[in-house]
């Protein structure tokens, strides 16, 4: 679903009009349904403070560290400021579905990234703040909070009282990840391949995406780490949410800010749609071993 969501985007240019809304609706299907596997009850801060501390290492030190890294690279002052935003913010919102796909631990997941996006209340400014030299509005960052964690953990409630919940869910989050993936590659399609420093930027999120993932996956089976924590490791530290990161890039620096974030998304993508071979490989590779 996803490597056809990426094709139909590029191909045709996903929707033509609330590409936007298309996959914010798809999103919180998706988080929706995800979550009818999980169960709040006898939750210990204690039990989760190790998954808590797993994805912030992943997401804030690994990744925006690497993020930063990139900042400095460039003498453009749009693009560096680009770099510098998709590391200040949070962790995409579909690291829950993916974990759900990866056949991880959604859950403590979900705990984890909610404990995100209350530090990144703080987090995303003062990063943008120290690299940048200028504010972010939090209330961009509370709503997508509200919108895309708060929301589908109500409904998700609801939801889990239909009997046949656990029969559906994997089609509904599959077809979900088709609008999704077909909205998001559409949408930055033109954008895209307008850019001079496509190549450069290609390259670079290629680095952070397939590339640490991939050393991530060797680290992981050095140390023999379970499969919950390769997926949570590899989860959290290849995911950002670039459509906020998108956004606060076009209100508070200017448009071309955006081109790291949108390339990243491309890439994203297609590493999204290898993670469930590369856990079949791995697998597969432990058990004949």
């Amino acid at each position: 679903m996803v490597a056809t969501g990426l094709l139909l985007g590029i191909a045709t240019g996903g929707f033509p009009a609330y590409a936007s809304e298309v996959a914010q609706v798809a999103l919180v299907i998706a988080m929706t349904f995800s979550m009818t596997e999980i169960s709040f009850a006898r939750i210990s801060p204690r039990a989760e403070a190790r998954s808590i501390a797993l994805s912030l290492v992943m997401s804030y030190v690994v990744l925006s560290g690497l993020l930063l890294g990139f900042a400095k690279l460039f003498t453009d002052p749009a693009i560096r400021a680009g770099w510098v935003l998709t590391a200040a913010v949070p962790p995409a919102v579909a690291v829950i579905p993916i974990t759900s796909l990866l056949k991880g631990d959604i859950r403590r997941s979900l705990i984890a990234l909610a404990f995100q996006y209350l530090v990144g209340l703080a987090l995303v400014p003062a990063i943008t703040l120290a690299f940048v030299g200028r504010e972010v509005p939090v209330e961009t960052l509370a709503l997508q909070t509200v919108l895309l964690l708060g929301l589908p953990i109500v409904l998700s409630r609801a939801l889990r009282r239909w009997p046949r919940v656990a029969d559906v869910r994997p089609t509904a989050v599959s077809v979900s990840f088709l609008f999704l993936v077909t909205a998001i590659s559409g949408s930055t399609r033109a954008t895209l391949f307008g850019s001079p420093d496509l190549v450069v930027l290609g390259a670079l999120s290629l680095v952070r995406t397939f590339g640490l993932g991939l050393a991530l996956f060797a680290v992981a089976r050095v140390l023999g780490a379970s499969r919950e924590t390769q997926v949570a490791a590899t989860t959290f530290a290849s995911f950002k949410n670039l459509g906020l990161a998108i956004v606060l890039a076009s209100t508070v620096v200017e448009p071309a800010a955006a081109l790291p974030s949108i390339v990243s998304l491309v890439f994203e993508v297609l590493w999204l749609a290898a993670l469930p071979f590369v856990f079949r490989a791995l697998r597969g590779s432990s058990v004949a071993g």
